[in-house]
């Protein structure tokens, strides 16, 4: 059986004291109100030397960029990481609450601590680096578990061999760039010991502290067996949450029948929190089940109404479309995932999704949503000061390739992959005739659900996760067969006000080519539907705000 205990008040005592918080703090008060960037969101190479004097770090005669210093890089990591540093518009400066690490209950200091550590470890390089986050997450939990288990965790051979034999089986599973792990050279070992025992989570002796022993059991893979309950299913999936869970759960749902496992994740999501509701209901809305009468039985239920009528409008869109009641339980429901999942600036912006437009609007409505979590969050962000911020925007440029034709457009961070999809078709003027691919600069690709393709689900990404950084860029292709290709790039962030809650086309250039037309000269030229960018906003009013 799963279990899961909170952490406990010693715990965050260790990771709110550990070496490298300790030195978070000093990089944090060496930036002061604000220090200019590097585009990649490192302190410039004039200013590095400064930076690790104040940590005591020696530096070289010439610094071409922060990186020639590694250990710099690292503390710089596991600030910004950890909240004790910001960076914001191109420069870096202490967060408010840099120093109160202490502070927060337990669960939340310790969950940055290990957001912290997952940032700095230093991992591999070049083509021998783990692939993504679930990779990254299991590479920690095997260097964490052969230490633990080694004959001698002081000996880079023998814990190099003990996780060679773990990664032969299948309960590790890493792929061939993680063979960074097993093949360290004496250095690269005594590197990542000491990266360890100065974030607390190795003692002197490279064995696993009580800290440590907390961080394994948070990233070791989880362990899915088919006899499993519904809840244990749940229980594994919410201590380590993997970017797509069916391939690991698709075992357990041939054991239980797709009909009878929707039937206990429903149960299980009408008697529980919010984020292990949500989790049951995003793993109910994928099973190939015969009968949806269960998602029906559901629309009766006080909690499960909304989301199961919206599962039951995306299967059949032809029913009656969701109520303004149910679409503003769902806005608070995404709300209180942010709030509960500790991440401040994901909620302040799905706040200002909530219909108003003033914030204390905003919070009338909240209060209005019959959410079971509407006081407490309206709580939360009323002493949050929520009421008096301002919604932000990122200005993304489409261009389309080979053609010289762009636009300019202000979308909301929150907007979902699919959304993008209809800003982009809306402003380029295609019909949405074909089918379409993102691709994203982790290399993912994604496409709507419906799709027969192995990508992930375009309505399940959000613009502020799809664009981790100010420069990211993103691939669009439109119509798999013509393949007329984009570059989505985004340029900044700014902040929203009146007109800003729906998609702005801002500017352009270029006529655009009409799809499904042939050359109309010899030269291949086609024919091409006129830029005019306020017919193309009173359109994206239509498409966002029908109302």
């Amino acid at each position: 059986m799963t279990t899961s205990t909170s952490p406990s008040p010693a715990l965050a005592l260790a990771a709110s004291s550990c070496r490298l918080a300790a030195r978070a703090r000093t990089l944090a008060a060496w930036l002061g109100p604000g220090r200019a960037l590097t585009p990649t969101g490192m302190p410039k190479p004039s200013d590095a030397p400064a930076a690790a004097a104040a940590l005591g770090i020696p530096a070289p005669g010439r610094v071409r960029r922060a990186a020639d210093i590694p250990e710099l890089g690292m503390v710089w990591s596991f600030a910004r990481a950890g909240g004790f540093v910001i960076v914001d518009r191109g420069r870096g400066r202490a967060a408010a609450a840099e120093s109160d690490w202490p502070k927060p209950p337990p669960q939340t200091v310790v969950r940055r601590w290990l957001d912290a550590l997952s940032a700095a470890i230093p991992f591999g390089a070049g083509t021998e680096r783990p692939r993504d986050d679930d990779e990254h997450a299991t590479c920690i939990a095997v260097l964490l578990f052969a230490l633990s288990t080694a004959d001698d965790p002081g000996d880079a051979g023998c814990v190099s061999a003990r996780i060679l034999e773990m990664t032969r089986g299948g309960q590790w599973p890493l792929s061939w760039r993680c063979s960074f792990l097993w093949t360290q050279e004496e250095h690269e070992f005594e590197q990542l010991c000491t990266f360890l025992v100065d974030a607390g989570a190795a003692d002197s002796n490279r064995g696993l502290t009580p800290l440590g022993s907390w961080a394994l059991e948070q990233l070791r893979p989880a362990q899915i067996t088919p006899p499993m309950s519904t809840t244990d299913l749940l229980g594994e999936l919410q201590r380590r949450p993997l970017r797509d869970p069916y391939p690991a759960i698709w075992p357990w749902i041939e054991v239980q029948g797709p009909d009878t496992a929707l039937q206990g994740l429903l149960a299980e999501a009408g008697r529980a929190d919010t984020p292990r509701r949500r989790l049951a209901l995003e793993l109910a809305a994928q099973l190939p089940v015969v009968s949806d009468e269960p998602w029906h039985r559901a629309t009766a239920h006080p909690v499960l109404g909304p989301p199961a009528r919206r599962v039951l409008w995306d299967d059949d869109p032809t029913q009656q479309a969701l109520s303004p009641q149910d679409l503003l339980w769902l806005a608070v429901d995404e709300c209180a995932a942010a709030w509960l999942g500790d991440d401040p600036a994901r909620l302040l912006e799905r706040f200002h999704d909530l219909p108003g437009a003033t914030g204390p609007e905003r919070l009338t409505a909240l209060h209005g949503s019959d959410h079971p979590d509407a006081a407490a969050l309206a709580d939360h962000l009323a002493r949050s000061g929520a009421e008096q911020s301002q919604p932000s925007v990122y200005q993304l440029k489409i261009s389309l390739t080979g053609w010289g034709v762009w636009r300019r457009v202000l979308v909301r961070p929150t907007l979902t992959l699919g959304d993008l999809h209809e800003v982009i078709r809306t402003v380029l003027d295609w019909d949405d005739d074909h089918l379409h691919l993102f691709q994203g600069p982790d290399r993912r690709t994604y496409a709507p659900h419906w799709c027969d393709l192995d990508v992930d689900d375009e309505d399940t990404v959000l613009v502020v996760d799809a664009f981790p950084r100010k420069g990211s860029i993103m691939g669009y292709t439109y119509d798999l067969g013509e393949c007329w290709r984009h570059e989505i790039t985004y340029q900044k962030t700014l902040a929203g006000g009146p007109g800003t809650a729906h998609p702005v086309c801002t500017a352009g250039h270029g006529d655009s080519p009409i799809e499904d037309s042939l050359p109309e000269n010899e030269d291949g030229t086609y024919p091409t539907a006129p830029f005019a960018i306020d017919d193309i906003n009173e359109c994206l009013i239509r498409v966002f705000s029908p109302n």
